[in-house]
């Protein structure tokens, strides 16, 4: 029986063309007993007459050959018509590129790993994401309004996936247990902690980002497990009061962060057990001479940041460094601190 037209399209045409066959099959039996036509002569007769070619009959033409005829034209028609028309839709109508297009995703989506889940792509979103694309991060997005951001040029190639970022299935179709991180956008505050809720349950570790748009929610998202919050509102106006009062010191933090003015980077880089830097002093582990990178800080669980250290503080393993330097300096760092490196000569 052919299938609805909610299968896929290469399903259906599948089973239609089986449904075919089968019925060319019968053609050919039905003239081989009522036309006494070997099998060859058999499938020739029942091809021809399904496709109205009619050349010519072959074999015994008798009443029981017409009757058979008949039935067989009505229903074999119908199958070819029927098979014609899920060709011509595959084709014409696109099916068959949608359908590819999908499986191409699904291979995409399976492949991912260490990404950032996105979830709402409005300005917010929207923004993050832009900044995961410069910055070179794999990301995928997650939007309940169906073909959003599809079409953005900005985004041409990038992974869309449609539908409720606060449904279990769809966050584990994103990838949640092997993402690095999720940032929710989403336009109220309950939509973000169904989805930090959610995510945590199924990805205890991920880090979250949740969007709170009004004042106050903090502390519930804090509960739901998000491990960062952002209030637009509150950044605009903290924003805007620093740009009268210290104009200088936000210019510095908008080169260090707008790549395009500087490639610049600030990163966070635990020092590993096993890496040479552990024990070190910095004035011997002379990382600014040998790398390039600025150490601002260094944090040590139980003692906080300690900001701008001296050269006779040390290393620790454990400890989570701020260093700030170009990206190929910040690699050269981290590969260090994670003991995949000797010490430079």
């Amino acid at each position: 029986m052919p299938k609805s037209k909610n299968s896929p399209p290469l399903e259906r045409l599948r089973h239609t063309l089986v449904l075919l066959t089968l019925v060319v099959l019968a053609g050919a039996v039905g003239y081989h007993l009522l036309s006494k036509l070997n099998y060859l002569d058999s499938f020739y007769m029942a091809i021809t007459t399904l496709f109205t070619v009619g050349f010519r009959e072959l074999g015994q033409v008798n009443n029981a050959t017409k009757l058979f005829t008949i039935l067989y034209l009505i229903t074999g028609l119908g199958v070819a018509t029927y098979a014609l028309s899920n060709l011509t839709a595959l084709i014409v109508e696109g099916d068959l590129q949608g359908y590819l297009r999908e499986r191409r995703m699904e291979k995409r989506l399976q492949d991912l790993r260490d990404h950032v889940i996105v979830c709402g792509f409005g300005k917010m979103g929207f923004q993050a994401a832009w900044e995961l694309k410069q910055a070179g991060v794999p990301f995928i997005i997650i939007e309940r309004e169906a073909n959003k951001g599809s079409k953005n040029p900005r985004f041409e190639g990038d992974i869309f996936l449609y539908g409720n970022a606060m449904d279990e299935l769809i966050l584990q179709r994103a990838g949640i247990r092997s993402a690095r991180g999720l940032i929710t956008t989403l336009t109220t505050d309950a939509d973000n902690v169904l989805v930090t809720l959610t995510a945590k349950q199924l990805a205890p570790d991920v880090p979250i980002v949740a969007r709170a748009a009004q004042l106050g929610m903090e502390n519930k998202l804090k509960a739901a497990g998000a491990d960062h919050i952002v209030s637009p509102y509150e950044i605009g106006g903290r924003r805007m009061a620093a740009l009268l009062m210290n104009p200088n010191l936000m210019d510095m933090f908008d080169i260090v962060l707008n790549q395009d003015q500087l490639e610049l980077g600030l990163e966070r880089i635990q020092i590993h057990p096993s890496s040479w830097m552990a024990g070190k002093v910095l004035r011997d582990a002379r990382m600014r001479d040998t790398t390039g990178c600025l150490i601002v800080g260094i944090r040590r669980e139980g003692q906080g940041l300690h900001f701008n250290p001296q050269g006779s503080d040390s290393f620790e393993a454990g400890d989570e460094v701020l260093v700030m330097g170009p990206t190929a300096a910040l690699k050269s760092f981290e590969s260090q601190a994670r003991g995949e490196s000797e010490p430079p000569r």
